[in-house]
């Protein structure tokens, strides 16, 4: 029920001329109006529109051809002064002589001017009359009263552009910020035109200044688009939107960078299990890699584009899943962001209640699924479209890209950036630890994995690789965890440790140098994340973890260990002996079990004997698992 087509509209209203009963009595105007009509049809716009306006200069209150002159200008694609010839029929009409079909067009028009309060007055009027609506008016009409209910009061807190040095091209949006908030990269258009083509450009934040913004990579960069970008929490991952139709199978694909050092890789394509013959965009990867949400109009979704995911197992990417019914609708569903903490879903839709345009909605993950998503209100939603919002890892602010329009009356967008109050959009945020890892002898840089376990859960939670180049790594860490770290590389002793985030934190980064030991006959390493039941011998399940690590360390460096338990100086000296020795072969058994040959294993119980901390204080750090090199580079 919208703007009926102009021929059809004036060829009823030619049809209905005889019948017509207009707003005035002056017979020369009418003559003048269905004249005008005729000029109309008959493709004469010019002459028509013109005729119109001298039934107006002749007598403004003349009704018919503000309605006429609205249709004919909305037709023409000349939608201010459609809509300025809309409004003067409405506030010169008897609102009771109003028909419900251009009722429905008008509280349609003034929803899309952000007029919520003339739309409600009409969607009041409208509901007086008994008409078919479709399941799209019943949307607008839901969010007219949505709207009008929860628009801006005066205390709202207004987005703000970035400066100049980002915003410097005709239009920008689809932003991505790396975990530590300093590093920017968007999609840049320097025009309005199609013969302009989109472009990753990258800011850097230095001392609180942004730089001016520039190509982010001579190796992306192309003829054609390239867009909408997902960067991950390391920075050294990014998926990206290409549209050559060269490398593509579909209109535009997901592509692959990884930055070595200071370079960024060529782009790689993600392959055909993950894009499709159809339209790829809009990607965001989830802090630990392993999960990539994006955009499509592939077959098989619920509306003209949907929200979709892949997973990453067993080193390649699964055949994507659409997200369902509750995140996609029968319309568009857009710019998806997965924030840090994986928790947190917000997208772009027009096919929900709000506020007009593309507004942007929130769901959160919790008790194994996606919630309904939830409306992000006034403050952030406008008539506009709202695209491309990211939200800071420690939640403090928000960034996402803005229509505004210009003096001349141009659409263009513009990235802003919104605080947030604490606690009111996410209900745990996330923080960063980043440092080196190097070669405890001689201090070279080392390409190692890194990964982060949930004690409590033995899930892992993050893994990546630290640079090959500088040895520099970073990774994500949620507040109200507890994580076991393992940083490891092959020829070397692993390092593991543990990180307790109880309270809100931050986001300001802990640096965390990491430096790994060659492997060498006789010399241990202490296992800080082996735990066991108090006075017992049984493994705790937060213990798997760090038995699964030493287990494919032993996989990975053909060694001979042994098993070392021990235990503080408290008790009976027998007792703690036996006692050590039976949580050592503990950790035997699970090992062998895991499928480590018995000739590489052996186990022995210390008890208090070889102390590491003489403090009384610090005693339970005596309680400990270590295993030693016995011998290694042997066939076993």
């Amino acid at each position: 029920m919208r703007w009926l087509p102009i021929f059809l509209l004036f060829f009823n209203s030619l049809q209905l001329c005889a019948q017509a009963v207009y707003s005035s009595d002056n017979l020369r105007i009418r003559k003048w109006y269905e004249s005008a009509n005729q000029l109309i049809k008959g493709r004469k716009f010019d002459e028509g529109i013109s005729l119109y306006e001298k039934c107006l200069n002749k007598e403004p209150s003349f009704i018919e051809a503000h309605w006429s002159l609205a249709s004919v200008h909305k037709n023409l694609g000349d939608l201010e002064v459609s809509f300025y010839h809309l409004d003067q029929y409405y506030l010169k009409a008897e609102k009771s002589l109003i028909s419900a079909k251009k009722l429905m067009i008008l509280m349609e028009q003034y929803f899309n001017q952000g007029l919520y309060s003339k739309a409600n007055e009409c969607l009041a009027q409208f509901k007086r009359n008994r008409m078919f609506i479709d399941q799209e008016d019943s949307l607008l009409m839901a969010s007219i009263t949505y709207a009008f209910n929860n628009q801006k009061g005066k205390s709202v807190l207004l987005p703000k552009a970035l400066p100049i040095s980002v915003n410097r091209f005709y239009t920008q949006y689809f932003p991505t910020l790396t975990i530590d908030n300093n590093t920017l990269i968007f999609t840049k258009r320097a025009g309005d035109s199609g013969s302009y083509d989109e472009d990753l450009v990258v800011s850097q934040r230095e001392y609180g200044v942004w730089s001016s913004a520039k190509l982010l990579s001579r190796n992306i960069y192309s003829e054609f688009n390239e867009g909408a970008a997902s960067i991950s929490a390391n920075g050294r991952t990014l998926i990206f939107t290409m549209c050559d139709k060269g490398r593509t199978i579909g209109s535009c694909d997901l592509f692959i960078s990884r930055k070595y050092g200071e370079v960024w890789s060529s782009p790689e394509n993600l392959g055909e299990v993950v894009n499709s013959k159809n339209w790829d965009s809009q990607p965001s990867l989830k802090a630990d890699g392993k999960t990539l949400y994006f955009s499509s109009d592939r077959p098989g979704g619920l509306g003209r584009r949907d929200i979709w995911y892949t997973q990453f197992k067993a080193n390649t990417w699964t055949q994507p899943k659409n997200m369902g019914i509750i995140i996609n609708t029968t319309k568009d569903d857009v710019t998806p962001f997965i924030h840090t903490n994986g928790e947190n879903l917000i997208f772009a839709s027009n096919g929900r209640v709000g506020f007009g345009g593309f507004d942007l909605f929130m769901s959160e993950f919790k008790e194994s699924r996606w919630q309904v998503p939830k409306n992000l209100g006034s403050s952030i939603n406008n008539n506009l479209n709202q695209l491309s919002f990211i939200i800071s890892a420690d939640g403090s602010m928000a960034y996402f890209s803005q229509d505004f329009k210009t003096e001349q009356g141009k659409i263009k967008s513009h990235i802003v950036q919104l605080p947030i109050a604490s606690d009111s959009l996410l209900k745990r945020t996330s923080s960063y630890i980043f440092g080196r890892v190097v070669d405890a002898i001689s201090k070279e840089p080392l390409k190692a994995k890194i990964e982060l376990f949930d004690i409590f859960t033995n899930e892992l939670k993050y893994s990546t690789f630290s640079d090959s180049v500088s040895g520099e790594y970073l990774f994500a860490l949620n507040e109200g965890l507890n994580y076991g770290v393992y940083a490891g590389a092959k020829g070397y002793f692993f390092e593991d440790f543990r990180i307790d985030i109880h309270h809100s934190i931050s986001g300001n980064a802990d640096t965390l140098d990491i430096t790994l030991f060659p492997l060498k006959i006789g010399e241990s390493m202490i296992l800080d994340n082996i735990y066991f039941e108090l006075d017992s011998y049984e493994l705790t399940q937060n213990s798997l973890s760090e038995l699964e690590i030493v287990a494919a360390f032993l996989v990975e460096n053909r060694v001979q260990i042994q098993i070392e338990g021990h235990t503080d100086q408290t008790g009976d000296p027998a007792y703690n002996q036996g006692l050590s020795e039976q949580r050592a072969k503990a950790v035997y058994d699970f090992l062998i079990e895991f499928g480590i040959s018995s000739d590489r294993l052996n186990f022995i119980g210390l008890g208090a004997t070889q102390p590491v901390e003489m403090d009384p204080t610090m005693s339970d750090k005596n309680r400990r698992i270590e295993f030693r090199i016995v011998d290694k580079n042997k066939e076993f």
